[in-house]
């Protein structure tokens, strides 16, 4: 996982990556936590990431901010597979 978000040139936009991570974070401790189902973290977690993400003037770094996501829905995956 990508520990610092660098900032890129035409990077993804700040907001929509930081509002996708927030999301998949609560669903992961929802999830954990046992507030949710696993069919629902699945669908909300796919929902989450559907959406392409724009590309702004000056963003986050796109590697890291899709390694980050990536590493946050193999979390989501793990729970839903035990």
């Amino acid at each position: 996982m990508a520990e610092v978000l660098r900032t890129a040139f035409r990077g993804y936009d700040k907001e929509e990556v930081l509002k996708r991570i927030d999301a998949l974070n609560i669903l992961l401790m929802s999830l954990e936590n046992k507030l949710i189902t696993k069919e629902e973290a699945l669908r909300r977690s796919d929902e989450a990431v559907s959406e392409p993400i724009k590309t702004v003037f000056s963003g986050f770094n796109k590697e890291d901010a899709d390694s980050y996501i990536s590493d946050l829905r193999e979390q989501i995956m793990y729970w839903t597979s035990s």
